[in-house]
């Protein structure tokens, strides 16, 4: 090869020189930033050919070139001793092709049966004798037993592979379903009870705003002092914490004294004309109302301490944090409704009543 070639060669293979450039006089010696790049195929463990070798001879000839260029007219150094095996210590002729690309590139690592690795063929035979699960039948075996965690019954394979009837991601309902159970609730249901219940004249929005006075009022309020005289629905928090969540504080103070029956009269049924009174289970809302309207009518019964138009729901809220401390009447309304149906309880099983329901 003539020198012209060689000198053209070094300009090109200056990029891959670990030593720096030394400066000539003023001027530097700046090659093109022309790098070789070895062939994928090595990477691969595939054998290197005739011209690959020749190519890498060609390399390190232009190398040593580039090594006696750039020490002209200088004192030769005397050869370091390699130490370590570190990059910096090895030189890049003893260097091959995979690992040259390895230092330039970042790229993959040569994989060969000595260091566990596995090539695409011997991957390929793995897949057709059935010994490694292809991709597709990971992911199918992987949806089947997220499937069969939360409906196995529906689960079912196709003669293809593929999957059928795949579950359902969070399961259906339990049957029977409750009443309202597809609708999105946008109030609490006590809230949404109490402010029908406040209502006046279809103005639903000072109704929804006495609401939100009665809520505010609570929320600033200080803690109530609960009475062991008239205890609470269990599990009630801690009175410090009632304030902080005024929903919750409405819905003790109203669930506590709603009353758990009631007590219907029936005409005729006691004989000689005479009423009969029969103690009649409520439903939750039938209590709740029941409890609101007592909490109503002792509002109204009370003395008006002022005029504004927070005065009536200040008047609630005062009412309601009574409740809660069991020094509002509302307590013995409800102890009496009780009384009236324990003692009604045996004309549950009584015979004119029984008559009665057959004439």
């Amino acid at each position: 090869m003539s020198p012209r070639t060689r000198l053209l060669g070094a300009c090109r293979a200056l990029a891959v020189c670990t030593r720096p450039v030394a400066q000539h006089g003023r001027e530097s010696f700046r090659p093109a930033t022309s790098v070789f790049r070895s062939f994928s195929t090595d990477a691969n463990g595939h054998p290197t050919t005739s011209r690959d070798a020749a190519r890498n001879e060609n390399i390190s000839s232009t190398l040593k070139v580039n090594a006696s260029a750039t020490n002209f007219g200088k004192q030769p150094t005397p050869p370091t001793p390699q130490t370590s095996q570190g990059p910096d210590n090895l030189h890049i002729d003893t260097l091959s092709d995979a690992a040259l690309e390895q230092i330039l590139y970042g790229g993959r690592p040569t994989t060969s049966e000595t260091e566990g690795g596995l090539t695409a063929a011997q991957e390929e035979a793995l897949y057709r004798e059935g010994t490694i699960p292809t991709p597709a039948e990971a992911e199918a075996e992987a949806l089947i037993a997220r499937s069969q965690a939360s409906e196995p019954a529906q689960l079912s394979i196709g003669q293809g592979g593929d999957i059928q009837n795949p579950g359902h991601k969070f399961g259906l309902p339990r049957k029977p379903y409750p009443e309202g159970f597809n609708l999105k609730q946008r109030y609490h249901p006590v809230l949404e009870q109490l402010t029908r219940l406040l209502m006046r004249d279809g103005k639903l929005s000072v109704a929804q705003r006495n609401v939100a006075t009665v809520m505010n009022f609570l929320r600033t309020a200080p803690a109530p002092i609960y009475s062991p005289k008239f205890p609470l629905l269990p599990g009630t928090p801690p009175a410090s914490h009632l304030p902080l969540n005024p929903v919750l504080y409405i819905t003790i103070a109203i669930d506590s004294v709603a009353p758990l029956l009631k007590v219907r009269n029936i005409a005729g049924a006691g004989g000689g004309g005479r009423a009969l009174e029969l103690p009649v289970p409520l439903a939750v809302r039938q209590r709740r109302r029941m409890a609101v309207k007592w909490i109503l009518d002792v509002i109204e019964k009370k003395p008006s301490k002022g005029s504004g138009k927070n005065q009536f729901p200040h008047r609630i809220a005062e009412e309601i944090i009574a409740v809660v401390e069991g020094r509002s009447s509302v307590w013995e309304k409800r102890k009496q409704v009780h009384k009236l149906g324990t003692a009604a309880r045996a004309n549950v099983s009584s015979k004119k009543l029984k008559v009665k329901k057959k004439m």
